[in-house]
């Protein structure tokens, strides 16, 4: 049953490739609001995890009514993600300034002079699929750390969308190794840096995002610590006239004794300032803090659990914190 699932799928993945680029943008737009909306109103799952996010977030702050809305408005943009991902093949280095206002992409070309790479980081924010095309045409083709999928059918049709701008898509896990040798030969890698990974498998370092404790990858640090190459946070905003702001920051550089913790808790608080400005862009109906803390006051989702290897690594963390470095 499940192998015909997965066939199925395939086949509607692989329909929508060959259709969605042939239809103008703005009817895509208008497409994704409507998928977007019915999604929330039929995803009870899914909605009730993002209401709740919300509401941990911004329950003091925002009323019922706007912390529905700003997840409605989460749906929509993620539906409209989706769908300009299939429609991205239509961008060119010539044409995609139409659609999209840089900011910073300076940083990133001179951190590639010299046949030198970058660390980029994003988060599922905005368009984020377009920042690897817009990257690509712009500074230099790279790695593209993602999640890989459970229906093995659908990742090559998905490289290939996320691959138009030249980029060479990998999976997170194991990854580690091939990115440092790619940097090392000069190439760059893009990190998306807020998948929910399990600190059972995966490197990874507890942070606090919006206050509350998760674990997030730490890649981006030990790559960082081992290349000396300037990790450089990327934003895709979207815009009131369709448009998105794509904004390179300035490269970020850290000392060998910072602590990965800290390298990445500093990463993820530069991103949060532009979340909690326009928070509907990001993806709320995700299980972002699947783990429950022991002992930390604030308040968490119904869905975190404990578990005795995120339990682990907060120890590992406080007794890290507490050891003195050596001069």
């Amino acid at each position: 049953m499940r192998r015909v699932r997965y066939r199925l799928e395939y086949a509607g993945l692989a329909f929508a490739a060959w259709l969605l680029p042939k239809l103008p943008l703005t009817s895509l737009r208008h497409i994704a609001q409507l998928l977007g909306s019915v999604a929330f109103t039929f995803d009870k799952r899914g909605r009730q995890v993002a209401l709740e996010n919300l509401t941990m977030v911004f329950g003091e702050e925002k009323s019922a009514e706007e912390i529905r809305q700003i997840a409605r408005k989460s749906y929509c943009q993620f539906a409209r993600t989706m769908l300009e991902l299939f429609w991205a093949s239509n961008l060119r280095a010539d044409n995609h300034e139409k659609y999209v206002q840089l900011d910073g992409y300076e940083h990133l070309r001179d951190a590639c002079k010299d046949g030198r790479g970058v660390i980029a980081l994003c988060l599922h924010y905005g368009n984020f699929e377009w920042d690897s095309v817009i990257t690509g045409f712009h500074v230099t083709q790279g790695l593209v750390v993602t999640q890989e999928f459970r229906n093995p059918l659908l990742g090559p049709v998905f490289d290939r969308l996320r691959g138009s701008g030249g980029h060479r898509i990998i999976p997170q896990e194991r990854s580690v190794m091939a990115t440092l040798k790619h940097l090392k030969k000069g190439g760059s890698v893009g990190i998306l840096i807020d998948l929910q990974l399990h600190p059972r498998d995966n490197p990874c370092v507890p942070v606090r995002a919006f206050g509350r404790l998760r674990p997030m990858t730490e890649m981006h640090a030990i790559l960082h610590k081992h290349t000396g190459l300037p990790i450089v946070p990327l934003e895709n905003i979207p815009l009131p006239d369709g448009r998105y702001r794509c904004v390179a920051h300035k490269p970020l550089f850290f000392s060998k004794e910072t602590s990965n913790q800290e390298i990445v808790q500093k990463c993820w608080d530069l991103f949060e300032v532009q979340m909690r400005r326009q928070p509907e862009a990001w993806l709320w109906a995700y299980k972002h803090w699947r783990f429950l803390p022991e002992n930390d006051p604030p308040s968490y989702p119904s869905y975190a659990r404990r578990d005795k290897h995120f339990d682990r690594l907060l120890e590992e963390s406080q007794t890290s914190s507490e050891t003195p470095h050596e001069s």
